[in-house]
Parts: C-alpha cells; structure tokens; sequence
C-alpha cells in the first residue's frame, strides 16, 4: 500500500471502512465527508494540496482550529462537529497502523474533547395531531394517495427516513404473519408485523399503482425517493394541517418525528420498554429508554393506565468551491 496520505486514504474508503471496519455506508459517507471537508479547509487556509498533505498537517492544533471554523463560521451543530471529530480520529487510527509516524497525531487528536450539545427538544405528535396531519392529505388525487400511503408506512413502521427509502414491495409478506423486513442501522434487518388496516392499505396502493417489486416509495421523475423528498413532502402537510391542528406551529414536524410518535403512542398504549427496544431495532433498552424522554405529561398518563390494570374496581375517569480534478472525485464516486 503507498503510505502517503492519497494512498492511504484511497485504501481507507475502497477497503477499510467497507470490508475490514464493517462501517455502513451511511458511517463511510459522513466519515468521508469530514475529511473531504478538512482537506478542502488545509487547501483554503494553509494552501496545502491533497498531494501535499503529510503527517504536520494533522496537528492537534489544526484540528482544533478546524473544529471551530466548521462550527462558527459554517454553522454546524455540536452534534456535526463532534461527529467531524470522530471521522478524523478514527482516520487516524488506521493511518496510524499503516504508518508509524501518524501515531502521536492520532494520540494527540484523540484528547480533543467532544463538546456537550445542548439536550434536543425531543417532539412527538399527539393522536390528534397525527390525525390532523393525515387528513390534510387529498387522497383523491394519486399523489395525495402516494403521500397518505408514505407518511402511513413511516408512522406505522416506525422507519428511519433512510430505512423507508430503502423499501421494496419485496420487502412486505402477508398472510398469517403480515409484516416487513427492514435493513436498518448497523446493516441489520429487523422484522416489523403490520395491521390490518395497514395491510388494506398496501394492496390498494400496490393494485393502484401496479407495484410488485422494486421501490415502494418513488418520486415524480420515477426514481427512488429521497431522504430530502419525504422531508419536503412531510414538511408540506404539516403546515397546511398546522392551519387546524394550532398546537403543530410549535412543532418541528421532520420524519424522525413519526419514529417517535409511534414508540411513544406504543408506550402510553401499554408496550413495554424491550417491546418498543425491538420494535424501534435499538441495541440497547437504555438508548429507548432516553429515545422516550417524553415529559411528565405523558408519564403521568402511563401511571394512570398501569394503575387502571391494579385497581379495576375504581370508578375514576381516564384522565463546496473548491473541487479536486483527481483522487476526491473518484473515491466522492464510490460513497455514494
């Protein structure tokens, strides 16, 4: 292998990442994004080229300084940067093995410390806004069909937004155990069983459309809809279903919202936390268990239902510029 810094890191994403690390290809993009990104930072304020970047370009000082310019001056959050951190030191980790002389660099990136992001507001939709959000689609024309179907299978399934654009018709059995394989994070499928109504849905859309194989889910042009797509599509009804439903204006209404809408509805519905841990495809109960950080309102509701099941006999009332001609645009290619 040439231990310059091209070679390495053409063998790092043609080899390493995908068949020696086991990365997805999710990780390979944003770990190939960071470092695309601090090349392109050496070359605009160092006037150092990728042919000419070595082991002193990855001072823990630059680093650092890079750090901070993707996140004061390009606006990144805490969560991007400290993810932007993670790339390089885990680029590296490998350089270091393949080259000596990059060890102390990786020694030194390695004690720049992650910064502590401000906890996210972890929104879900109530039932009624949920409801609200669906009968703000026209379903009497096809796309308003395809968009009801698309948010249905979303909420229901509880996918990731990358997971609902991996689907295909293939991926759906029905009979005596109606259900869907999804290959999620960490390329690992997990087996998600449907309702009937979800079900009925499905044929229509499939019979409607003529669908028996290949993606579930396409834009207008034909192809496999984007991540980008399904934001836009949702983000559509959200405000016009805001118009109704006020208490959606306070919301940010994203498809990650629809995941947690189900687990928590899951959750005030009586389903314990390894249920919704399986459902969900989380490896561990303790990341469900911060996933559902749903406020005292919500709890409140859970201990009000678990003591329903106790005491029965109660009667109370539910209560980028610069583009590199060579070595980026092909390994950019194979990231894709």
């Amino acid at each position: 292998m040439n231990k310059t810094f091209p070679g390495m890191l053409e063998h790092y994403v043609v080899s390493y990442v995908k068949d020696e690390a086991g990365m997805s290809k999710e990780t390979l993009r944003a770990y190939y994004s960071a470092i695309e990104q601090y090349i392109i930072w050496l070359k605009e304020t160092r006037s150092i080229g990728i042919k000419d970047i070595e082991v002193t370009q990855f001072s823990k000082e630059n680093i650092k300084s890079f750090l901070s310019y993707i996140e004061t001056e390009r606006k990144v959050s805490v969560a991007t940067r400290n993810l932007r951190r993670a790339a390089l030191v885990a680029f590296l980790a490998f350089a270091s093995e393949v080259n000596p002389l990059y060890a102390n660099a990786y020694i030194e990136a390695k004690k720049i410390k992650n910064k502590k992001a401000p906890k996210p507001k972890k929104d879900f939709l109530t039932i009624e806004e949920y409801q609200a959000l669906l009968e703000s689609i026209d379903i009497s024309t096809k796309a308003g069909f395809k968009h009801y179907i698309l948010i249905h299978i979303m909420y229901d399934t509880a996918a990731r937004v990358d997971e609902t654009v991996r689907m295909n018709m293939e991926d759906f059995s029905f009979g005596k155990e109606n259900s869907v394989v999804i290959f999620g994070k960490g390329s690992k499928y997990r087996r998600v069983y449907l309702t009937k109504h979800t079900v009925k849905l499905i044929k229509e859309y499939s019979q409607k459309f003529n669908l028996e194989k290949g993606a579930m889910f396409k834009n207008r042009c034909g192809n496999r809809i984007s991540d980008s797509g399904i934001d836009y599509i949702l983000k559509k009804y959200a405000e016009t279903a805001s118009e109704k439903q006020k208490t959606l204006v306070s919301k940010k209404v994203s498809p990650h919202i629809l995941r947690r809408s189900k687990a928590t509805h899951m959750l005030l519905n009586g389903a314990s936390l390894p249920v919704i841990q399986r459902f969900l495809g989380h490896e561990s109960i303790q990341t469900t268990e911060a996933y559902l950080d749903i406020g005292s309102e919500a709890m409140i509701k859970v201990v009000e239902e678990a003591g329903k099941l106790i005491f029965k006999d109660t009667s109370e009332e539910t209560v980028s510029s610069w583009k590199d001609p060579g070595i980026l645009k092909r390994l950019k290619g194979m990231v894709k």
